[in-house]
């Protein structure tokens, strides 16, 4: 007995000193013993708490709890680990149980306040993290919990007081201080976010998101020291599965699609752990079956973070309006913005159902599309901002397609189909695919439709600062298709062609200078660099585009639906044909107007091409003619055509499945 309690005391010292799986060795043998001793199957559960192995954690607290139901830490422990498999509500009822126990609780009361933030109750979650603040004010853990609640409320600025206040509490709560960077990035504030992220980096935080978005911040600013370096670091690192990163932004670092596709299975796999342990849902994935007798319509259901005056809702537009109603019901998902705009407002008629799903937690948007009986979910987000990747983990169709929103692999076999052309996945290169790929006969993107008014401006080159007898190259892109490898590019070609200026666009004051410091770098004088102010509206935007000569392709990430801006402002875009899917959608477009003799294969050709326009007024005056009469003859510029060429693909999608 005694020689017992000695081991016991020890593994409470190696547990106390953080030597973890030491101690619960020791615990484990001592539990074959003392097999009603409720404090030590609590302390064995914590430290599988402590090594997030949570399973055997409720395993062990659930023994503590039978063996004493009176002991409040072992309820908000097991809390804890439901919260950490993503059973936010199970959480809940034990941290209830554990202030039922103790009066002003304030771990279980922020802990129960982090479960209702997961759950996207977040008034609820206000009200207590208020009482946690009031009973304990200087509890920096608190006030960091309060700005994550807020920062999904969409109050942004009130979230930066709120990290401010945790970070005054305690200067190293590295934790908060990554998402005061966060949040200064969501506001973009970059230039304040990196002094942040500056301090976190070097950290070993438990942040899936640190390096992504310390990426992000440096590249919305054009801030490219060292990241060639960590480029390079952040590719072998990939390999080598040690660390993965949004896919997205991966896109805009390489074109390599076997890195792409092992970046988005790692990605993915991370979440499929935690989203497919405990589904809560009423119906499991197998029993998920396509039942359709001959007079019923399919249902499709469109899930997208984009139902407002976005890009992706451009595309779209015209194919909600003509989809064949006499075959399909449609469906609509809505998780980004909240408030309807006036494209929303156009579009909501074309679905017999338009569900606004942010507020929902996973578990509810799966249980609310799968009881509308969907047969199949078009994933229009894919992993891309606001994404819900977990709802399709836990697979809310029986039929689950990646198209438009996500130029790549999601990477997980829970989406069934990717949608594409013969340009942008040929056939030996659907390897790089998780998702069985299905083609449309031109390019995957047809043209966006505008609702806006046309700009009735009549713009002069003297309006944007452009000089009147010089070749105007255009490079109007978002900072994060700008890297120093294209603008070495861009360099080369305006050291050809003397008489030229180039025209590109600056985030901010920032990016300017720091754009402006990089061509001086590599010798191209900043008079022959002019930034394109930020204008209203965007039709304006279209009108001015008129006034370059040639557009300048980005690389590796080309060019998407704004491709379609140049070809309707008559002006021909020189574009780089890489090895992804996101570095070939711009010579997918081009190659299905049959204009080819603009798609480079190499920097070398791509440098030629625009070159050769730039110096041969009457090729350049013949190419915007050939791109104007070709276009007459793609049904990428004909809606109703495009609709029917879809319809077809999803017919077939699923034929396939009622026949297997």
């Amino acid at each position: 007995m005694e020689h017992d309690e000695k081991i016991f005391n020890l593994a409470k010292q190696l547990h106390l000193s953080g030597k973890i799986s030491e101690s619960q060795k020791l615990y484990l043998k001592l539990t074959k013993k003392y097999k009603n001793n409720d404090k030590l199957f609590f302390l064995l559960g914590t430290t599988f708490l402590q090594l997030k192995k949570y399973d055997s954690a409720i395993k062990y607290l659930n023994i503590s709890i039978s063996l004493n139901s009176k002991f409040s830490d072992s309820f908000n422990n097991i809390g804890i680990a439901l919260a950490e498999i993503k059973n936010y509500s199970e959480a809940i009822k034990n941290y209830d149980k554990a202030i039922a126990l103790k009066i002003n609780y304030v771990d279980a009361y922020l802990n129960k306040t982090i479960s209702l933030n997961k759950l996207k109750r977040f008034d609820e979650a206000i009200k207590i993290i208020n009482l946690v603040i009031k009973l304990d004010p200087e509890n920096a853990k608190a006030h960091n919990t309060l700005g994550n609640i807020l920062r999904n409320k969409e109050k942004l600025k009130d979230s930066v007081t709120a990290y401010d206040k945790a970070i005054k509490i305690n200067p190293e709560y590295w934790e908060a201080i990554k998402n005061m960077a966060d949040v200064l990035a969501e506001l973009k504030l970059h230039d304040k976010a990196l002094i942040y992220y500056h301090k976190v980096i070097y950290k070993k935080l438990d942040s899936e998101d640190l390096l992504n978005n310390f990426l992000l911040s440096k590249m919305n600013i054009n801030h490219w020291e060292n990241l060639e370096e960590i480029n390079n670091d952040v590719r072998e690192k990939i390999n080598k599965k040690e660390i993965t990163i949004q896919p997205f932004l991966l896109n805009h670092l390489t074109d390599d699609p076997k890195l792409i596709k092992l970046n988005s299975e790692n990605w993915i796999s991370e979440r499929s752990i935690k989203s497919t342990d405990r589904d809560s849902s009423d119906k499991t994935i197998n029993n998920l079956k396509i039942s359709k007798k001959n007079k019923d319509k399919i249902k499709i259901g469109y899930f997208s973070a984009d139902f407002h005056d976005h890009s992706v809702l451009h595309v779209m537009i015209d194919i909600f309006k003509y989809h064949d109603q006499s075959i399909f019901d449609l469906y609509a998902f809505s998780h980004g913005i909240k408030k309807d705009d006036s494209f929303r407002k156009k579009i909501k008629h074309y679905f017999k159902k338009f569900y606004v799903i942010n507020d929902l937690s996973d578990e509810e948007a799966v249980k609310l599309a799968r009881s509308e009986e969907i047969d199949i979910a078009i994933n229009l987000t894919g992993i891309t901002k606001n994404h819900r990747t977990e709802i399709f983990l836990k697979r809310v169709a029986p039929i689950q397609i990646n198209y438009l929103g996500y130029p790549g692999t999601m990477g997980t076999d829970s989406i069934d189909y990717i949608i594409a052309d013969k340009n942008i996945i040929p056939g030996n290169e659907k390897k790089y695919y998780v998702e069985k790929v299905k083609y449309l006969p031109e390019c995957y993107i047809p043209e966006p439709k505008k609702f806006f008014l046309k700009s009735t401006k009549n713009f002069s080159k003297q309006d944007f600062n452009l000089p009147q007898n010089k070749i105007i190259f255009c490079a109007i892109n978002s900072p994060l298709k700008m890297n120093p490898k294209i603008l070495n590019l861009w360099a080369r070609i305006l050291n050809k062609v003397k008489n030229s200026v180039l025209w590109i666009r600056a985030s901010d004051e920032f990016s300017k200078k720091n754009l402006l410091s990089e061509f001086k770098r590599i010798g191209v004088e900043v008079n022959r660099v002019v930034f394109a102010e930020k204008v209203k509206e965007m039709s304006d935007h279209h009108k001015r585009l008129r006034l370059a000569d040639i557009f300048l392709d980005s690389s590796p990430f080309s060019s998407h639906s704004t491709s379609y801006d140049y070809i309707n402002a008559g002006l021909p875009m020189v574009t780089l044909k890489g090895n992804s899917f996101a570095s070939r959608v711009a010579s997918s477009i081009y190659s299905s107007i049959n204009m080819n003799e603009l798609v480079a294969k190499s920097e070398a050709e791509y440098e030629n091409i625009a070159v050769d326009l730039a110096n041969d007024k009457l090729k350049l005056e013949e190419t915007k003619n050939r791109i104007k009469k070709n276009i007459k003859k793609s049904n990428l510029f004909k809606s109703k055509e495009f609709t029917k060429e879809l319809e077809k693909v999803y017919l077939e999608i699923f034929n396939e499945n009622i026949l297997n």
